[in-house]
């Protein structure tokens, strides 16, 4: 194994002579690849597997349902902006005001999805005008620099044929100016978007506003301004005359895009795979706790369905009812068998009478096949009702006062896929409860809401269910509130009651109160719901046959390759690089082994385990050269240090001290601290 180059080997380099040489290559043009290279990175080996098929499949559904989504979330902002731009270059030039036309498009907390939103900002409005530009703070420290990417963007970014380019250094306010006039229409808006307003520097915001107003009688300006927090910080940054003429679109917080994604997805009978338990939770609470991006949301989703489908034939089958049957055909005996192994097939197969002993034999695959077809519809039947019935249960409980189940259907779904009991938790008997109190106005008006959710099914099931609920809701409208008279009945001592009998008795009469028949119906509704709807249907997704199929739940799994741990990663790699180098020289036969061909930063990092709270630089070092080099280990001490050797060992110690292992000590000058 050869050391890495040190500083001593750079310094002894001998100088030679360079002479250039105009070679094949231009910047901007790609080097050609191999075809043979390319066609196995577009067509990978696995492109044919069942379980990528069925991912490629699975992904693409839900990637045109995050379309629609994206253009149903967009659309009324990117209207206003339209109409906004396109009123500005309908009105006339104003010679006397030097006002600008600015709209602030007001985000939410949301800084990883900016760039989607105003990409589809740029290519709508851009049928209105050619003329945008996109400013971001990190290219505009000062007035110069934000004039300059201005320019150099509105006159080269819209060139017309036969417009010269302007570069970047002659980009000014009057060269702009005169090329305009020049080569396009003056009434043409010139659209600037700056996506991250608190990022600039309110001087430069300033100054640069009051440059484009002294313009405003030659070229029309429109500024539209990104703002992620509120708008304190647009009023904080710009004086009062120009805030109050501001215009403010506000777009769909990001909680709301996330309960759309979800209605697309995981909540939608369309897509069969399906988040439930620890992973769904674990996806969003890191939204909610820690970026609120939906692009992360969905970028985490995408991660738990590889985990899933990946090397999984058995997910192959991870589809819509109308392809069961082709697709179970598809698969071979080892796909069967490691169907049969399934824990909820295991069980099945055992209670099951259609099961028999010799389930290896190949009429009896035949037979098992026609009733893996059965177990799979069943499945997307139970998740049809199971939805569905949730969706019943959010509508009834999410206006309730205190919300105990949350008043979003994802804190519904969560409770209902996490929980083993879900009809038996606290929040669901409380909630019962409170629907006890509703008035009649109120209960009519949620039960005429999923009278129209359980519209769109055609499942027996639930039209079972919508014929039921048709009966209780007539007889709730007709009611009365009137209250009945109560029973006389009265325990008296000739009676003679045993204790027991006694109990019995007055249970019974405290039963007996006096209630409106309107409260009458109301109990009984509420009862045929938790009974009949709620704790038949709303049941555990993992405790149904053939779950594994197309649900994930692994959250551990899931947090591991979405969270991470940075600094096991960093441990394991310096003390057994082998794991990721995938090399001979650094196999170790033992774990606190430091054989002299594991890199510099290894041996460093190994010595320095074996320390106490400080670490003596000389003692290190003495260390390092015994290990690095074991022909002078039979000297006592080596005080004549090889420079070359000296420049490895202080290269691997900054290095671990940028890492955040050790750091310079106050106290003792030839030390340094252990930080781990």
């Amino acid at each position: 194994m050869f050391p890495c180059p040190s500083v001593a080997d750079i310094g002894v380099a001998n100088f030679q002579g360079v002479f250039a040489h105009k070679g094949s290559y231009t910047i901007g043009k790609k080097k050609k690849k191999k075809k043979g290279r390319d066609h196995r990175a577009q067509n990978p080996e696995y492109s044919n597997e069942p379980w990528y098929v069925a991912y490629s499949e699975m992904w693409r559904y839900i990637e045109q349902a995050l379309e629609n989504v994206r253009s149903r979330m967009f659309h009324k902002v990117m209207s206003n902006l339209e109409h906004f731009v396109s009123k500005a270059k309908t009105s006339p030039l104003n010679a006397t005001s030097k006002e600008i036309a600015t709209a602030i498009l007001l985000i939410g907390v949301n800084v990883p999805d900016y760039v989607v939103l105003f990409d589809t900002a740029v290519s709508k409005l851009g049928k209105i005008t050619p003329h945008i530009a996109v400013l971001w703070s990190r290219n505009c420290g000062n007035v110069k620099s934000i004039i300059e990417d201005t320019v150099h963007q509105l006159v080269n970014v819209s060139q017309s044929d036969d417009a010269p380019k302007v570069p970047k250094t002659r980009c000014t306010m009057r060269a702009l100016k005169e090329h305009f006039g020049k080569y396009h229409e003056m009434e043409d808006p010139l659209v600037l978007i700056l996506p991250d307003f608190e990022s600039f520097s309110t001087d430069v915001l300033h100054n640069f506003i009051l440059v484009l107003s002294s313009y405003t009688s030659t070229l029309k300006f429109v500024l539209i301004l990104g703002v992620a927090t509120s708008l304190h910080i647009v009023h904080r940054s710009l004086t009062y005359d120009v805030t109050s003429k501001l215009t403010v679109f506000y777009t769909q917080t990001q909680v709301e895009t996330l309960s759309d994604v979800l209605e697309s997805t995981v909540f939608s009978t369309e897509i069969p795979f399906k988040l439930i338990g620890r992973a769904f939770q674990l996806l969003t609470d890191i939204f909610l706790f820690y970026d609120f991006s939906v692009d992360h949301f969905l970028q985490n989703y995408k991660i738990c369905m590889i985990q899933h489908f990946y090397g999984n034939n058995m997910s192959y089958l991870c589809c819509h009812p109308k392809d069961i049957k082709s697709r179970i055909s598809k698969l071979s005996n080892e796909d069967i068998a490691d169907i049969k192994g399934l824990p909820s097939i295991a069980k099945y197969l055992k209670t099951s009478k259609k099961s028999t002993s010799e389930d290896n034999d190949g009429r009896d695959n035949e037979k098992f096949k026609e009733l893996l077809e059965t177990v799979l519809n069943k499945f997307h039947g139970f998740m049809h009702q199971f939805l569905i019935a949730l969706r019943c249960l959010h509508y009834l409980v999410a206006s309730l006062p205190g919300s105990p189940m949350g008043k979003q259907l994802r804190e519904v779904y969560t409770k209902a896929v996490y929980t083993s009991n879900f009809t038996g938790c606290a929040e669901y008997k409380e909630s019962l409860k409170l629907l006890g109190f509703l008035s009649k106005e109120e209960l009519l008006s949620k039960l005429e809401s999923i009278m129209k959710i359980v519209d769109g099914s055609a499942d027996p099931i639930i039209e079972n269910i919508k014929s039921e609920l048709e009966i209780r809701i007539e007889t709730i409208r007709k009611a009365s509130l009137g209250v009945a008279k109560a029973s006389s009945e009265l325990v008296t001592v000739n009676d003679k009651l045993s204790r027991l009998q006694l109990k019995e008795k007055l249970l019974k009469m405290s039963q007996q109160q006096s209630r409106s028949a309107y409260k009458q119906a109301q109990h009984d509704l509420i009862d045929y719901l938790d009974r009949h709807v709620f704790s038949v249907h709303l049941v555990d997704p993992s405790r149904v046959t053939a779950h594994e199929i197309f649900c994930y739940s692994d959250g551990n799994q899931a947090k591991h390759h979405i969270r991470g741990s940075l600094r096991a990663a960093i441990h394991t790699g310096l003390s057994d690089p082998q794991i990721y180098l995938d090399c001979d020289c650094c196999k170790l036969e033992n774990d606190d082994d430091i054989p002299h061909t594991l890199p510099d930063l290894s041996i460093i990092y190994k010595l320095h385990l074996e320390s106490r709270k400080l670490i003596n630089m000389y003692d290190w070092l003495q260390a390092f050269l015994t290990i690095v080099n074991p022909q002078a280990a039979q000297e006592q001490e080596q005080r004549d240090v090889d420079p070359r050797m000296q420049a490895r060992f202080t290269q691997a110690v900054a290095a671990l001290q940028f890492l955040g292992f050790i750091k310079t000590s106050r106290s003792k000058t030839d030390h340094v601290r252990r930080l781990m």
